[in-house]
């Protein structure tokens, strides 16, 4: 479904969009469907009710400290709150009747069928996974849904996490390598970024140098490589030359196994968020 067919879905026939929990996560995509489209119906919910007061007013939308009035008024439940936190907010609506609502999560390592066997009638779940490009209208989401959804559900959710991401859904058994990719990869890449910088600053170059150069070089091959189709191995036997220094640093990068670290990373990362599955 490209963003043309999801686009003609009209905000209104969403119905009205809760966000139980207003972190940084669900501000973004709040703030991503207001600048897109001021008629979406909103509320959020949060402790903090200082919190909520500079939200309603950055963002234009109806807030609450209670979650139960905010499902009581919603159509789509989206839960954005920290792991850690989510039994306890379940608690205090595990009895409402989730039978005409469409659930969706944003919460690392919480599958489909924990929602369908914490609240009571849940049905139709969406399990999403997020990044932190959605702050800057260049997010990555991958997202399943139970099998409950129907085409009119799937066109909602792509029509919300395509507003200032890139959505694509996938199975959920994909959702913890996602998570590590696309989920911690921000970090990831920043981890990189940061030893490149500090490796210059190390060979004598200034800061804002390094820095200036570095996120130049990182878009241009990221737009090299997007218009160009070519293989990773491909560009990087474009850039390197027999004898010269590309190569040098390359054949240091394969004396220390600098790939297989990178796997092992990735590896750690997919196997925690399948133990958040399970606490």
């Amino acid at each position: 479904m490209d963003n043309e067919e999801h686009r003609e879905l009209h905000p209104r026939s969403w119905g009205r969009i809760g966000f139980i929990g207003a972190g940084n996560m669900a501000c973004a995509i709040i703030g991503s469907l207001v600048a897109e489209d001021q008629d979406v119906d909103i509320v959020a919910s949060r402790r903090s009710s200082d919190a909520l007061k500079d939200i309603s007013i950055k963002y234009n939308v109806a807030t609450t400290t209670d979650n139960r009035e905010l499902i009581e008024t919603s159509d789509i439940v989206i839960f954005c709150v920290k792991p850690q936190s989510l039994s306890h907010v379940i608690e205090g609506i595990a009895d409402m009747d989730f039978s005409e609502k469409l659930v969706m999560s944003i919460i690392a390592g919480k599958k489909i069928d924990y929602f369908k066997e914490n609240l009571s009638n849940c049905k139709k779940v969406v399990r999403a996974m997020p990044n932190l490009g959605v702050l800057v209208g260049k997010g990555a989401v991958a997202y399943a849904a139970s099998g409950e959804c129907g085409e009119m559900d799937i066109m909602k959710v792509n029509a919300i996490l395509n507003t200032g991401s890139l959505a694509m859904r996938v199975s959920e058994e994909d959702i913890d390598t996602i998570t590590a990719l696309s989920g911690c990869g921000p970090a990831f890449i920043s981890f990189f970024l940061k030893a490149l910088e500090d490796a210059a600053v190390g060979q004598g170059l200034e800061k804002d140098v390094a820095r200036s150069l570095l996120f130049q070089t990182l878009a241009g091959t990221y737009e090299y490589l997007r218009r160009n189709g070519d293989t990773y191995t491909d560009f990087i036997t474009k850039v390197s030359s027999k004898g010269g220094a590309t190569l040098a640093g390359l054949k240091t990068a394969e004396y220390y196994d600098i790939e297989r670290s990178i796997c092992e990373m990735v590896r750690a990362a997919t196997d925690r968020s399948r133990e958040l599955a399970e606490e």
